[in-house]
This record gives structure tokens, C-alpha cells and sequence, in this order.
């Protein structure tokens, strides 16, 4: 049975006890959301997304786990994020160290956000939930398939006259209806495809095509899609150029993508795989994807990212030719790659 949202992730549990005897901790504290997230099975401890901190910590002893939190979200933790976890309150206005020591004392302690008196341990926890869990990876099915449902809708939502704001909108009112934030949303229309990477909408009117593109997170978890929408048939070039991102999104699943290999290496294919495509230069223009999960993307590939390929990790990878793009999420399993954002077609039922 998967676990239920908001209580202890037991995979994370032993890792994090490990990093806690390799650095001689005695306490440690998670307040940035992708590592609360991680910990909680996919609770959420944001009011302001724009910060990489929520409101509420996970807060581990030697013998003890506890949500640390102010007056003003306890109530919601305890009855809406972390219900099986005791959550320890303190004045919003009142010394938060102080409230600390209370609870842990003269304890060594390692947190992931700046805290005086606490070793940062940010660099070390993060590389701890690429792998994922049997759990975290059932709900991430899931939250790629509200995903690519959601951008199948919006996608048949546009029509020639919408303005990108207005097809950003239905895409965003997709997502939400889904649980879904979208922390990534582009909409593009014609000319705007081609003249930048990351067209944040802007207001112009769709005509003859338009691009959406989401990275939609629910419990932590983002699924990254691309969809591009024509309205007419496009000419041979850009069916030449939509075909070779498609193909070297297939092959970078495919062919580049093994347990063992590092980034880098995946790396070097890609560049090989569009030189192959006959379009030898175009990696340049953009970075290419790479490894997702708990963040829209955990690390990007370059050549010189040395992160090792797992089983268990996700990817999403972003191939693009100026005016054309492809982009999945796939989670790598003992089996091989498996999409979790399959966007249905115009003709399938």
C-alpha cells in the first residue's frame, strides 16, 4: 500500500539517519519544500512559492521526529499536511533559535536553510531524493498523467484570435483543477516559437500556431511537458525540424539514458544525436533537460555534469530547433524508461 501524504517516508528516514552519523548530528532541520516534500510523502509546507523555504520544518532528533512550525500554520499542519506527525508550535514573533534549542538543546545541528549556529547541510540532502522510491514513484505516475491530461485540454481549448494570456490562463485552470501548480507555464504564439527559448507569455495573438510548455507540480513532484498546437498545416522545414526534436527526444530516452552512465555522457550523445538530425549547432541555443523529481529539474546536463544515472531516477529531457521543441518526463526503472506524460493525440479517442 503507498504511503499516505504527510507521514514518514521510511526511505528518507535511513537516508537522512545516515547523513546524520556521517556528520555527527544530533538534530537536523528541513525547511526548503522539495526536502519537506520528500521527507513527508509529498506534503506541502508553502504559502509563498516564490521562496525555496516553507513555513513549517521537519524537525529529526536521535530518537524523535517532529514538525517545528509557527502559530500561524500549526493548526494547518495538524489537520491538513502532517497529521501523524507531532508538530511543536512557537510565537511567529517570538526568537525561532531560541524555540529551537528548546526542543533539541546543546545538540550538533545541521539544517538546510541559513540558521545560526547550524551546520547547512542543503549540499548534502539534496542528492539523497534522486533516487525515488517504490511510493514516491506511484504518485508520480499519477501527477504525469494529470499533467499530460491537463495540456491535452488546454491544447484543445485554443482556437485562431486567443491571445497568449488567454491560452496561458487555460492551461493554468487545467493544472489547477488537477491539484496541480504550474511553477513553469509558457504560451507562445507563430513567430514568438522561433524567436525564443522560454516565451513567457507576452499578449501576442495566436494565428497559425502556438507552443505550450508546464512543469506541473503536485506533492512535490513535477511532470514537465511541451505540446506544440497547429492550426494549419505546417510547411516541410518546420515538420523537418519538429520530426528531428521528436526523434532526438526518443533517442535520449532511449539510447542514452542507462544506469551507470553519468550526464555527461548522455550529454554527448544528445549533441551527436542532433548533429545526426542534421542540425549540428542548435544544442547551443538552449540546455537540454535532464534529471527531475522533486524539482523542475534537479540537475541539468552539461558536459561536465558527472551525476551517475540510476534506476529510480526521472528525467525530462527538452530537445529544441528554433521554432520547434519536444518534452516528456520519464521515470527510469529496472525495465527501462517509462513516460509518465503521454499527451494524447488529435486522433485518438
Amino acid at each position: 500500500m503507498a504511503q499516505a501524504r504527510g507521514s514518514t517516508n521510511r526511505w528518507s528516514s535511513q537516508r537522512l539517519r545516515k547523513l546524520m552519523d556521517r556528520l555527527r548530528l544530533e538534530a537536523l532541520l528541513l525547511r526548503r519544500s522539495a526536502n519537506f516534500a520528500w521527507y513527508t510523502g509529498g506534503a506541502d509546507n508553502r504559502v509563498d512559492h516564490a521562496s525555496p523555504f516553507g513555513v513549517a520544518d521537519v524537525l529529526l532528533t536521535r530518537d524523535a521526529q517532529y514538525i517545528f512550525t509557527n502559530n500561524i500554520e500549526a493548526p494547518r499542519m495538524r489537520e491538513e499536511q502532517t497529521s501523524t506527525f507531532e508538530v511543536i508550535e512557537h510565537s511567529w514573533h517570538g526568537d525561532e533559535v531560541r524555540a529551537i534549542r528548546e526542543v533539541v538543546g546543546d545538540a550538533s545541528l545541521g539544517a538546510d536553510f541559513p540558521l545560526e549556529g547550524a551546520l547547512d547541510v542543503s549540499e548534502e540532502v539534496a542528492p539523497l531524493r534522486y533516487a525515488l522510491d517504490p511510493d514516491t514513484l506511484e504518485r508520480y505516475r499519477q501527477v504525469g498523467s494529470d499533467a499530460a491530461t491537463a495540456v491535452a485540454e488546454a491544447a484543445d481549448s485554443l482556437e485562431p484570435g486567443m491571445s497568449e494570456h488567454e491560452a496561458a490562463a487555460n492551461l493554468a485552470a487545467t493544472c489547477r483543477r488537477r491539484g496541480l501548480f504550474s511553477s513553469v507555464l509558457l504560451a507562445a504564439a507563430d513567430d514568438r516559437i522561433a524567436r525564443y527559448r522560454h516565451p513567457i507569455p507576452h499578449g501576442d495573438t495566436l494565428e497559425r500556431r502556438a507552443m505550450l510548455v508546464v512543469s506541473a507540480e503536485r506533492g512535490g513532484l513535477y511532470a514537465n511537458v511541451t505540446r506544440i498546437v497547429n492550426f494549419e498545416e505546417p510547411d516541410t522545414e518546420l515538420k523537418r525540424r519538429q520530426g528531428a526534436c521528436e526523434a532526438i527526444l526518443r533517442r535520449m530516452r532511449e539510447e542514452a539514458t542507462h544506469p551507470g552512465r553519468t550526464l555527461a555522457d548522455a550529454f554527448e550523445d544528445c549533441r551527436r544525436f542532433y548533429a545526426e538530425e542534421g542540425f549540428p549547432d542548435q544544442w547551443r541555443l538552449h540546455h537540454q533537460g535532464g534529471m527531475t523529481g522533486y524539482a523542475s529539474r534537479e540537475v541539468i546536463a552539461t558536459p561536465h555534469t558527472r551525476q551517475e544515472i540510476q534506476v529510480g531516477q526521472a528525467f525530462a529531457w527538452n530537445p529544441s530547433i528554433t521554432g520547434a521543441k519536444a518534452e516528456e518526463t520519464f521515470i527510469l526503472t529496472e525495465a527501462g524508461p517509462e513516460v509518465i506524460t503521454h499527451v494524447p493525440e488529435e486522433n485518438e479517442e
